[in-house]
């Protein structure tokens, strides 16, 4: 993927996808001009469809997409001269994008919500055991995994906690 035709601004795990000033923050510090939610089940959800759209900053282009159609148009010249923001729920989506030839090296993690079965990595940051070992995956590929909720706050690095997760 050439760096001329695509530049990935950010690549974000959030389990709300577009919402309100977080991504309205994000947007504005990595000056995204393109989001690419990457998500099967939302791109299959005409009124979710609508509801991300609507909460995404004025300017900014959304597609919504599955995540075999995101890598597919991610690692082509569909976006080429956008800054693009990827958008997905979880870890998994992340390793269909780098199959399908999405090159990334960082990893913004934002808000992964509690819930039965999931354990809990940091204040914002919980994961299934499937989910743990994707991470595991991602990290082991050099990936940088980086936890941050909103942009002025401080980062954790999140590499070193994944390697230690039974």
């Amino acid at each position: 993927m050439g760096g001329i035709e695509l530049k990935l601004v950010l690549v974000r795990v959030d389990d709300r996808l577009i919402h309100g000033q977080v991504v309205l923050g994000w947007t504005r510090t990595v000056s995204a001009n393109r989001i690419v939610v990457a998500d099967n089940a939302t791109a299959n959800d005409s009124m979710q469809q609508t509801l991300l759209k609507m909460a995404a900053p004025s300017g900014v282009k959304v597609s919504i997409l599955t995540t075999d159609e995101a890598g597919e148009q991610l690692s082509s010249s569909t976006f080429k001269g956008e800054n693009v923001m990827v958008l997905v729920r979880g870890p998994e989506a992340l390793l269909d994008l780098r199959k399908a030839g999405v090159e990334f090296s960082k990893v913004n993690v934002g808000n992964v919500r509690a819930a039965e079965g999931r354990k809990r990595i940091t204040k914002e940051v919980h994961a299934s055991p499937e989910e743990l070992h994707a991470w595991k995956q991602l990290a082991d590929q050099g990936i940088t995994l980086e936890a941050q909720w909103v942009p002025d706050q401080r980062k954790t690095r999140l590499n070193d906690i994944f390697a230690k997760q039974g």
